[in-house]
């Protein structure tokens, strides 16, 4: 690894001051979970096997520490997604760069590599938030059902269909817009959880990256900030990504509660602009750049994970 370990909890360049606490609704009790990734383009098959596989994943306990957090108090100016990492007992252990590699005023891209899920954003989200108050993410559609985290999040939905493809279009406008106003946002250019290209491989590789990551970085006087996650999902996840799609999304419950009141190692880069890069290189340019930060066992930029044709989503 480049740079010497340091760890950042909640003790790093920005802490969270102490403030008034505002009271929280109660459990809201709903039918539906809050937390799935089964959703109505699927048939009832399938929605039935997701949420069952979810379940035994672990994902009514996050339900739980979801309604009990929603039930208490919490500092009023305390951002959603620290008070999110906080619950959780999650903190970046930065063993490159950290707070202070956060730009604190213009357009700003973070792409990072995508290892584990549900923590990699809550993380992320929480780093960029301690440092700047204008932060939004891009994230999966079904991540975006709590009220609390609505202005954080910009949907993007992988349903497939025609009102898949608009909620994306329209979530790529407004994230557009949001850098071009000089604000930051976060984004996870693979889309999709990284998975071993084979099932017993030692590293996960993400997928590859989408090219509008290229029109974000390319927005007049935006500068990206690359982020790595050093990591990988459990073997358990690895095998069950290359043999069914319904047992992979369930596990990422189980993944996000077997890091509970762990630390997240992380490196930040430095901030950098893609003016000078011709725009059909900004992709790969910035996927070499976040892997970079990998040491050298990590994974390679180069290294992309596909899933296997007979996996269904």
């Amino acid at each position: 690894m480049t740079g010497m370990m340091r760890t950042g909890g909640f003790d790093g360049a920005e802490p969270v001051l102490p403030a008034p606490l505002e009271p929280r609704p109660g459990p809201a009790g709903a039918a539906e979970p809050v937390f799935t990734y089964s959703h109505a383009g699927q048939t009832r098959l399938r929605r039935r096997l997701i949420r069952l596989a979810e379940a035994a994943a672990g994902r009514n306990r996050l339900e739980r520490l979801y309604q009990d957090w929603r039930a208490r108090p919490r500092p009023v100016r305390e951002p959603v997604l620290t008070a999110a990492v906080r619950a959780l007992g999650l903190w970046p252990q930065f063993l490159a760069g950290g707070y202070d590699r956060i730009p604190r005023e213009g357009g700003l891209v973070i792409v990072a590599n995508h290892p584990f899920g549900i923590v990699d954003g809550l993380i992320l989200g929480h780093i960029a938030c301690s440092v700047r108050p204008d932060v939004k993410l891009m994230v999966h559609s079904r991540l975006c059902q709590p009220p609390e985290v609505k202005d954080v999040l910009l949907p993007v939905d992988f349903g497939g269909g025609a009102e898949a493809r608009r909620i994306s279009a329209e979530t790529r406008r407004q994230a557009m817009d949001w850098v071009a106003a000089g604000h930051v946002l976060v984004i996870f250019p693979a889309g999709g959880v990284a998975t071993a290209p084979k099932p017993l491989a030692r590293t996960a590789a993400d997928a590859a990256w989408h090219p509008f990551v290229a029109r974000l970085a390319l927005v007049p006087g935006a500068r990206v900030v690359p982020v790595f996650f050093h990591g990988r999902n459990s073997r358990l996840f690895q095998v069950a990504s290359h043999w069914s799609y319904p047992l992979r999304v369930a596990l990422i419950f189980r993944e996000t509660l077997r890091r509970r009141g762990r630390a997240v190692p992380v490196s930040v880069g430095e901030a950098v602009a893609c003016t000078g890069v011709p725009r059909a290189e900004v992709t790969a340019h910035l996927r070499r750049l976040t892997f970079a930060l990998a040491g050298r066992r990590g994974p390679r930029a180069e290294e992309e994970f596909v899933f296997p044709a007979r996996i269904r989503w």
